[in-house]
């Protein structure tokens, strides 16, 4: 970790980590874990590993090339600035730890607190000039430290003057007024100070006996789970959030300068946010809206930091859904709450304690109009802020606009070039964020290593970037983005006119600007054309390569991308993609392989690297090498009948691919993967275009599936618990009605439905232990294949989830994928599992060879 003034250095070892550990109190699992398994999946705490968490640290000095040892460092922390170093020490033998500053200037490091504790969330303000940390000690058969919260508000005046006595500002539990009895200050939520350094944020939950180190059989206990009608929330919801509300915090304040706890945040009102200055919070009070399927609202409250004061603010608030958000929290100023009600922006001023409707007497439509989701039409959402704090900039579907906070008429920012061009623009934040200057202890987290739990105190960790404002008196870039003819560059933003960049047949990364020169760093890409590095000043056109990750690209077949125009049997104006061979002659009619999933047109000059398949949700980059036409259609969906809508999008473009020629209408595949896989199974039961369908993953029986808990199970928990009402009524399902409101579209719309009428051969995918779709799906489409007399074949990855992770895995469906369609589309010789299938005794020895 560099200082913010790059003048030192900071080189922490971190230790080996067990191949099970967790990586703190936290309760986040370690990297490439999968889902828990077993009676108590999901529900066991996540505890720290016992001893110390300090490691040797190297402190280096830039200028001079010195460096400096710290022993035992847990917490390590930069000041703003970066003059000034914080670190904590967690040692073997516990008299050492502390809490320690280091002068950068005059290389002088002076202790703040020594105790035999445990040091923990270590946290500068603002400004840099007061740091917060608790001390705690473990309590014998405890869950939760028993830690104090210490304060100094004026570090500077501390340092190099070992003979005055160092007096922290403290908040114990034990004697502060009105923290509830039997309640902790929690290290599982970070620290983070007001702006103006008179109040220090943490988190509190209530102590709780540590859990049994022995399980009781079921001789001497019953373990049975008790699911009511009338739970809040189901128990496969509470089972999956178990760890998370064990660890849930809540967010309260201490007043430093008044040496006073303040109450924000409690059981009635979980969620809160606090503004970026310290000087309110928006809570939320979600008691009795939480539902299954119904849009997820809230009773949204003013709370003073101060006095810990609620004031309502708006009652019945649509809050953030799975399908647009609602509400777009506190301004950077920390004067305005926004909010979207009634299909207008709305905003609170958190000082005058009032709301007004924005947009002036004429309103601009800000409402999302291609949201396709059956529910409440969100916006298409908020860019910033202006520097002023005088307006939200807010985006339209093409052009973008200041909305002024006061209520009075917005202005387009774009001039109305994007709607009259087809173009859309979008803010890019290029100034780079503040570096990081702070390292999390070298156990990955230690205690408390993880977030305070859902709407607990999790948003602002005292090293998360702040949101900066948007300076129009400053050139701004902007993104742009053809709609239809897939064009991307950049345009400048300059005394209210637009100019364009650069802006031509690519794909573009977010560019990063040079904190202090005019200089750019980006990645442009196509088709044929890996995403490597660029550099280049202002205006982006004199960009040079400097990286050139894919050279291997030379040696392989290639091709090119075309796009091409079509319309559903409703008239809607689509567009789908063309991979073309190298190799192709004008006139040949090629094989071709068709993959879908909701809209993909977007994607036409993405770079597509050759890779195993990890589900049949790829249109792989072999296909083309392989003399293979590849297309990716876009569908347009209808509330209700998604299904019939993918079917009469990839008809309707592959119809129009046969048109243009390139397509053998004889030799055309179909493959798709979760979503996307359920309707490459519907399509596959009710269309005769394709002579061969792979799916992956896919719901075939949404009749049923409406009432499962989604991708959960007891032997796989990895899913989110929910059951399938809000995915169908109100998310990516689109069907607006439950099965018993409409029970002949369920049925219609489920490819198990219409098997008998299967005449095309299928092959099937599926991990055994899906989180997201269970494996049940892809199981039952099997058998009522076999059963109906057709021809398919299931493959079944035992432990795998939605998507193949082992590596022997992603690289046996690759090969059994174009095995698949190369005897289907090309005639090549079937092999002998498609024809023969594979005995299970003989399946190690079969796989051996592959």
């Amino acid at each position: 970790m560099f200082s913010p003034a790059s003048t030192h250095l900071v080189l922490k070892r971190r230790p080996a980590t067990a191949a099970n550990a967790t990586p703190g109190r936290g309760g986040a699992a370690p990297a490439g874990g999968g889902a828990p398994t077993g009676p108590n999946a999901g529900g066991a705490p996540a505890e720290t590993p016992a001893g110390p968490r300090g490691t040797d640290t190297i402190l280096l000095d830039l200028r001079t090339g010195r460096h400096q040892l710290l022993g035992s460092v847990s917490d390590v922390a930069f000041n703003k600035k970066g003059d000034l170093l914080a670190y904590t020490v967690d040692a073997a033998v516990k008299d050492a730890n502390g809490v320690f500053v280091f002068d950068a200037q005059r290389g002088r490091i002076t202790p703040l607190d020594n105790d035999a504790r445990v040091y923990d969330r270590l946290a500068w303000s603002e400004r840099g000039t007061a740091v917060a940390v608790l001390k705690g000690l473990e309590v014998e058969k405890m869950r939760e430290r028993d830690n104090v919260l210490i304060a100094f508000p004026d570090v500077p005046s501390l340092i190099g003057d070992d003979d005055v006595p160092v007096k922290p500002v403290t908040l114990d539990p034990k004697k502060a007024t009105g923290l509830p009895t039997g309640w902790v200050v929690s290290d599982r939520a970070p620290l983070a100070w007001s702006d103006d350094g008179k109040r220090v944020f943490f988190g509190m939950r209530e102590q709780g006996a540590a859990a049994p180190t022995e399980r009781k059989t079921t001789d001497e206990q019953a373990d049975v789970d008790v699911w009511n009608t009338a739970d809040e929330r189901i128990q496969s919801v509470q089972m999956i959030r178990a760890e998370a509300d064990r660890n849930f915090t809540f967010r309260e304040a201490f007043d430093v300068v008044a040496d006073r706890f303040v109450k924000l945040a409690d059981e009635t009102m979980r969620d809160l946010e606090v503004a970026q200055d310290g000087r309110w919070a928006v809570g939320r009070d979600t008691r009795g809206y939480v539902h299954d399927y119904k849009r997820p609202a809230a009773d949204i409250y003013r709370v003073n930091t101060t006095t810990g004061e609620r004031t309502l603010m708006v009652k019945n608030q649509i809050i953030n859904t799975s399908t647009g958000s609602h509400t777009f929290g506190i301004s950077p100023d920390g004067r305005c709450f926004l909010y979207w009600k009634d299909n207008r922006y709305q905003a609170y001023d958190l000082d005058a304690g009032s709301s007004r409707t924005l947009g002036g007497a004429t309103p601009v439509n800000f409402v999302d109009v291609e949201f396709d989701h059956p529910g409440p039409k969100p916006a298409y959402g908020v860019a910033g802020y202006t520097s002023d704090g005088k307006s939200a900039i807010v985006q339209q579907r093409y052009d973008l606009w200041a909305l002024p906070l006061d209520g009075s008429a917005p202005r387009n920012l774009t001039n109305g070039v994007g709607a009259k061009s087809e173009i859309r623009f979008r803010y890019v934040r290029t100034e780079p964020n503040d570096p990081p200057t702070t390292l999390p202890p070298s156990s990955g987290g230690g205690p408390g290593g993880g977030p305070g739990g859902p709407g607990g105190f999790q948003a602002q960790a005292a090293r998360l970037p702040r949101e900066k404002p948007i300076d129009l008196s400053k050139p701004v870039t902007l993104s742009a983005y053809g709609e239809w003819t897939k064009k991307a560059g950049f345009y400048e933003l300059a005394n209210g006119q637009l100019k364009e960049l650069v802006y031509e047949d690519a794909s573009f990364s977010n560019p990063a600007k040079a904190a202090k020169a005019d200089t750019w760093l980006f990645t442009r890409q196509t088709f044929v054309e890996f995403p490597d590095l660029r550099v280049s000043g202002a205006g982006f056109r004199d960009a040079k390569k400097i990286s050139d990750a894919n050279p291997q690209q030379a040696e392989y077949l290639w091709g090119h991308r075309q796009l091409f125009d079509f319309k559903d049997k409703d008239g809607h104006r689509l567009q789908g993609i063309l991979a073309i061979p190298d190799d192709y002659k004008p006139g040949e009619k090629r094989p071709m392989i068709v993959n879908f999933y909701e809209k993909n047109s977007q994607n036409l000059h993405r770079y597509n690297a050759p890779s195993y398949l990890t589900g049949m949700g790829a249109s792989p980059m072999q296909a083309v090498s392989d003399g293979y036409i590849t297309m990716l259609p876009d569908v347009y969906f209808h509330t209700g009948a998604s299904h019939s809508d993918m079917l009469d999008a990839v008809e309707a473009a592959t119809r129009k691919a046969i048109e243009m020629g390139y397509a053998d209408p004889k030799r055309i595949g179909i493959n798709g993967h979760s979503y996307g896989g359920e309707g490459a199974a519907f399509i596959g039961t009710r269309s005769r275009l394709f002579a061969a369908v792979g799916m992956g993953a896919g719901v075939t029986d949404l009749y049923f599936d409406f009432s499962q808990n989604w991708g959960w199970s007891y032997q796989v928990t990895g899913g989110s618990g929910a059951n399938g009402s809000d995915y169908y009524l109100y998310s990516q399902g689109r069907e607006g009605a439950s099965p018993w409101e409409k029970p002949e579209m369920y049925m219609f719309e489920s490819a198990l439905t219409h098997v008998p009428e299967v005449t095309a051969p299928f092959l099937i995918m599926h991990g055994t232990a899906d989180p997201t779709v269970a494996f049940t799906n892809g199981l039952a489409f099997y058998n009522a294949l076999r059963y109906n007399g057709k021809s398919a074949v299931l493959l079944a990855y035992p432990g795998e989830g939605h998507g193949l992770r082992g590596m022997a895995n992603r690289r046996d469906l690759t090969v059994r994928y174009f095995e698949f369609f190369d005897h289907y589309l090309k005639g090549a010789p079937a092999p002998k599992w498609l024809t023969e299938g594979v005995p299970f005794l003989k399946k190690d020895d079969t796989l051996i060879t592959r």
